[in-house]
Order: C-alpha cells, then structure tokens, then sequence
C-alpha cells in the first residue's frame, strides 16, 4: 500500500504585510498631500496685517505713506506684487530708493531711502547728492538752498562748481544764494548777503579768491553795501555800490 504525497503550501505573510504597508503608505501620503494643499488654499486667502515701514525720515511722513501702503496693498499674502508696491512707492515724492519683502505670516517690510536735496535747480526741480534732477514740492523743504540756474542737462556740472565754490566760501563766512551758467557758459554767483559776482568762463575758483581777498578792501571806505563785483578782468576788479549803480575799479 504507497502513501500519498502530503503537500502543504503556506501563505506568503511577509508578501502581504509588505503590501499592507505600501498601500498604507500610499495612502497617508494621498492625506498629508490633500492636507497640505488645503493649508496652502486657506493661506492663500490670509490677508497681510502690517505694513512695517523703515527709513530715515526728514520730508516723507512716515505714518501718510504707511497708510496709503495699508489701503493700497494690504491683502492676500501671496497675492501682494512686492514690484507693483515698489513702482508705486518710487513714483511718490521724495523716495529715491525701496527695498521690499514679505516677511512671514503677515507682514509687508518696506525700507525707503529718501532723497536728499543738496540744491534746487531753475526753480522748479531739486537736485540730490548725487547730481540727479527729482521732483518734489519745494514748500516742503526743511531748510533753505542754493538755487542753480543753466541750460537743460547742465545740473552735474553746476552741481559740481557749486559745490568747489561753497567749501572755500565757508572757509570766509561767505555762503552762495544762486548760481547760474549762462548759455554762453558764463558763471554768475549771488552770495546770500545780496553781493552779484560774475566770474565768468575761466578760472573761478581764483576769482573767487580775487573777491575775498579784496573784499575789506572795497568795504573799508564806503559806507554803501557792494551791489555787484566783476571778477572777469585779467587784474583788478570793477565793484559797484548801491548807493547810485555807479562802478568803481579796484
């Protein structure tokens, strides 16, 4: 009598639990991404609650500019277009640099240079430290300065004199009022006590050291304030008193 074969086969539980994993897996990481997803829509819709405005602040009112910022562009955090803010700002009066960031959650961080006038050019615009014509208005400067006057595309090089000039005349208690380069590239100088110099093409800086070193000379026996000082003679100069607009050579 042959026996039979007994053949016994065994589930494969390692196979299963492995395939158990894999699908749990799959599935938590279906959740965290679902999860994730609807975090991200519900931030999208958070609003930016502050605008944080940083500068060194002379002619800009920090709390006018802040709150045309909070009307402006205070809304959805992701949504803000820090480039539109920064156009914007750089169009307003007195800005001249911006630097902008979302700082995280709910912040918009703003820091502004503003301009810094050195001059006022034909009346009508401003010239900064660094010979660049801007606009603002003038009743808002804080303090009182020079006037440059000359032709279209001329304000770095009046800049420049102005600025040779001011030093030595600050040397002599002296401070210039209006400097103006004619168009036939003539210098004209005001100083601040009413006293006209024309100095014109060549050689200012001596002429003006020709004015203060002669000044006592044609003050000492008139009583009648200097009017107007030509400087443009090779020696010498031509002064004119206030009294009757006549000229007197020195």
């Amino acid at each position: 009598m042959s026996k039979g074969l007994n053949i016994q086969f065994k589930q494969p539980s390692a196979f299963y639990a492995g395939l158990l994993f894999f699908v749990c897996s799959v599935i938590g990481l279906i959740w965290a991404g679902v999860a994730v997803n609807t975090w991200l829509q519900g931030q999208q819709s958070a609003p930016i609650k502050q605008v944080k405005l940083y500068g060194n602040f002379v002619h800009i009112k920090p709390s006018e500019l802040q709150h045309q910022l909070q009307q402006e562009y205070v809304g959805s955090f992701f949504h803000v277009d820090v480039d539109q803010v920064q156009t914007y700002l750089l169009q307003q009066p007195w800005v001249y640099q911006v630097a902008i960031r979302k700082q995280w959650p709910d912040a918009l961080v703003v820091v502004v240079t503003e301009q810094q006038p050195v001059a006022r050019w034909n009346q009508q615009q401003l010239i900064n430290q660094h010979g660049e014509l801007f606009s603002a208005p003038l009743t808002q400067l804080k303090t009182e300065l020079p006037l440059l006057v000359g032709p279209e595309g001329s304000e770095k090089d009046a800049l420049d004199m102005l600025q040779h000039i001011q030093g030595f005349l600050a040397l002599h208690q002296f401070a210039p009022l209006r400097l103006a380069l004619t168009e036939r590239f003539s210098w004209q100088l005001t100083l601040t006590d009413g006293i006209a110099l024309k100095l014109g093409r060549e050689n200012i800086l001596k002429r003006v050291q020709r004015f203060v070193e002669l000044y006592p000379v044609i003050t000492k026996h008139k009583n009648e304030p200097v009017s107007e000082v030509d400087l443009r003679y090779d020696t010498g100069i031509a002064v004119r008193y206030s009294d009757n607009d006549t000229k007197r050579k020195v």
